[in-house]
């Protein structure tokens, strides 16, 4: 018991509201990173295509505004580790959790899309397949710079 709470005290000491930031800034460029190249190179016209068929084009916003959500995403990636990491340790296996469960939750309401019929299935997995790849790869980075 008092192990677990000296290592609970190590991590809470370790991890910094700056490094919180900063190891979120990291995940959110991963995140970015994954998500947009998956994107690009296999939907991204179709995407259009379909938006274009229901009369939808996108504004000049929507890149900014994903390529900030990304960076968001990161640092609420980089506070769940944080968090998750004073109940189970700070691990490999932590940092994959927090990845699976927030890309989880953006699939959640992702899915939006497809239920309302503006989104093919086909489109939407290929894209939850490059933000999972970006949450997995994000999560990671965190937990190396958390431990380095």
């Amino acid at each position: 018991m008092l192990h677990q709470l000296q290592v609970k005290q190590k991590i809470m000491d370790a991890i910094t509201t700056k490094q919180i930031i900063f190891g979120g800034l990291i995940a959110g460029f991963f995140i970015n990173l994954c998500d947009v190249t998956v994107t690009v190179t296999t939907v991204a016209k179709k995407w259009n295509a379909v938006l274009e068929s229901q009369g939808i084009k996108p504004s000049a916003f929507t890149p900014p505004y994903y390529v900030s959500a990304s960076f968001a995403a990161g640092i609420i990636l980089a506070w769940v580790i944080s968090v998750v990491a004073l109940k189970y340790g700070m691990t490999r296996e932590t940092a994959l959790i927090a990845s699976f469960l927030l890309w989880g939750i953006s699939r959640l309401y992702g899915a939006g899309h497809v239920v309302m019929g503006q989104m093919p299935f086909s489109i939407f997995s290929i894209m939850s397949a490059g933000l999972l790849l970006g949450f997995i790869v994000a999560g990671q980075m965190v937990y190396w710079y958390f431990t380095k």
